[in-house]
Formats: C-alpha cells, structure tokens, sequence
C-alpha cells in the first residue's frame, strides 16, 4: 500500500505541516512544568537554557520558515513543472520538446523530494543566516548570506537527488511512472543509481542557491531601506515623525515578486551551464564520463562553447517565474504565521490583566 508515491506524499506533507504544532504544543507544556518547578524550589534561578532548549527555541522560531517554505516550494514546483519538461526534452536534444503528452510526467516523485528540500534548505538557511549575523554583527551581510545558502542547500541536498533522476529519466521519456523508475533504476544501477549525477547537482546548486538567496536578500534589504527612508520622509512633513525601522517593515506580494524575478533571473542565467551538465549526468551518466570535468569537456569538444548555452532560454523561463511564485508564497505565509505564532501562551491557571 505504501509503494504509490501518491501516499508518500501525502504522509511527507502531513508530518510537515503538524510538526510545527505538535512542536508549540510541547514546547508550551515544558513551559508550565518549568514554571511549576519553579514556584517549588522557591523560584530560585536554575533554569539556565541547556543545549536541549536552545535547540527547541531555535526550531520554534524556525518553524514558520519551514512551513511556508513546505507551501512555496509545491505550489511554484506544479505551476512550472511543464516549463521544466520542455527544458529537460531540449537539454538532450529530444525531437518535438512542446509536445503536451507526458508534460507532468514525473511530478509525484519530483514533489516527493523536492518539498523535504525546499524546507530543510530554507528553513535552515533561516537558522544558519540569524545565528551567523548575531555571531559576526561586524562582517558584511553579504558575505553571511553566502555562507548561509551553502550550508542550507547542503543540508537539504541529500535528499533531492533520487527524485531528480527518477523526475529526468521520466521526463525525457525513460520510464512511465514514478514507481517503475524507481525499481528499474535500483535493479539495474542499485541505490547508487538513485545518486547518479549527486556532485554535477551540487556543482549546479550550491553556486545558484548563493547566488539566488544572495541576490535576494540584497534586492530585498535595498528595496526596504528605500521604502523606509520615503516613509520617513512622508511622516517629516506631520506632527508626529515614524518610528518604525526599515527591518520592522514587510514585502506586499508585488514588491516580493519584483525582488523575486531580479534573484531567479540573476541566479537561472549564471547556472545554466551547470543546469545542462547536471542534466546530462542524471540522464546519461555512462555516456559523459560519470565526472563533471568528463561531461564538460565532451560538450566542449563536441558542440564548443554554445553547447553549455543550451536550454538557457527554457531555465530563465522556469526558473525567474517559479522563484517569483515562490517568494511570493513564501513571504505572505511565514509573514502570517509570525503575526498568528508570535502571542505568547499563557501558562494553565493564570490569567492575562
């Protein structure tokens, strides 16, 4: 029963979406046994955070991170995926790559990692990037942002690859469904086949998640200091001058959609070498090498330096309106959750005045 990606799905996306919950609720448990321990020893101080609690407030807040990246990633995912198709189709030379028959072929299983990922790569980001900017206040920004992305598509990658190869090889026509190229793959290549292609991915993933949440983050951070300073100076003409900071404010679906295209388009161009490399290696590693330097070098010899061009059109086309999907998604459901996650639970028995 458990073998139809369907399922699987189903289960990855309901363990994501009550984790969050199921982790307020203890957390907000401990907090009453804490506080009753408390009042027993006569409130001395000897609640000192251990590593145990800092881990817990470090995942709750995290946690809206994580479920709207859950929500970003599978609506962007489904909206662009025959935009993905078409691309895949061109990158290995297929004839007729707008045909519409097998457009979503693969999106189950391309779901099925592709959401774990996107959380654990931008939920972490998230920790990585606020631990980093409170350890090293001194260091600029944009060097932390770096740092950060790596770390996060580093935690997250182990996880994308198999269901990148079964989504290519499906794509391109290979196999029927999910489950049938999951069982040839493993039957023929072993698990190692699920991974075919794992370094040409992150020689394509760490380079375009630096310069994707980099980009970002600059645009954004820009943006809000430009909308902050007219605030400022709208409110310099009335008795009462602003308060608010430029970090206090929060993008509008437009302004995260102009700060989105600026990212994906930055980041879907520069990588799109290492997009055809990859896709190459998931789809035919045998053929290339098995290396990123084997493949390159191929394509070099054989269709010169227009041959890492290929499919660069079909990537910015994917990628610039999915990461504007995304960002989209993604800023309006974290910025709700943190006004609906940041009232503090009161502890049983006392009341507010």
């Amino acid at each position: 029963m458990l073998h139809y990606p369907s399922l699987w799905l189903f289960l990855v996306c309901l363990c994501l979406f009550t984790t969050p919950w199921l982790v307020h609720a203890s957390t907000a448990a401990s907090s009453s046994n804490n506080a009753i321990s408390k009042i027993g020893r006569g409130g001395a101080k000897r609640h000192a955070k251990g590593p145990m609690a800092t881990f817990v407030q470090t995942v709750m807040d995290a946690r809206r991170h994580l479920v709207a990246a859950a929500v970003a990633r599978s609506t962007s995912i489904f909206a662009m995926y025959p935009v993905d198709t078409i691309k895949t189709r061109i990158q290995m030379d297929q004839p007729n790559p707008f045909r519409l028959q097998g457009m979503y072929k693969g999106v189950d299983g391309s779901l099925l990692g592709q959401v774990p990922y996107g959380v654990l790569t931008f939920g972490s980001y998230e920790v990585y990037k606020n631990a980093l900017l409170e350890r090293f206040p001194n260091t600029r920004p944009i060097f932390l942002y770096a740092l950060s992305a790596i770390l996060g598509d580093l935690t997250g990658s182990g996880i994308l690859c198999p269901s990148e190869v079964i989504k290519q090889q499906m794509q391109a026509g290979m196999y029927s469904s999910t489950t049938e190229a999951f069982t040839q793959i493993v039957k023929t290549k072993g698990i190692g086949g699920l991974y075919q292609g794992y370094l040409g991915g992150l020689t394509r993933d760490v380079p375009f998640r630096v310069a994707q949440l980099t980009t970002y983050e600059v645009t954004k951070n820009a943006y809000l200091k430009f909308k902050h300073f007219k605030l400022q100076q709208q409110s310099s003409t009335k008795t009462s001058k602003s308060t608010s900071s430029a970090s206090s404010l929060e993008l509008s679906p437009v302004e995260a959609a102009l700060c989105g295209a600026v990212a994906g388009t930055f980041s879907a161009g520069i990588t799109a070498p290492l997009d055809r490399i990859k896709t190459l290696l998931m789809t035919d590693s045998n053929a290339y090498g098995g290396t990123v330097a084997s493949c390159a070098a191929k394509i070099w010899r054989e269709e010169g330096i227009p041959g890492f061009a290929t499919g660069v059109v079909p990537r910015v086309t994917y990628i610039a309106p999915s990461v504007v999907i995304f960002f989209i998604a993604y800023e309006q459901v974290q910025q709700r959750l943190k006004h609906r996650w940041t009232t503090t639970p009161t502890v049983a028995g006392t009341r507010k005045k």
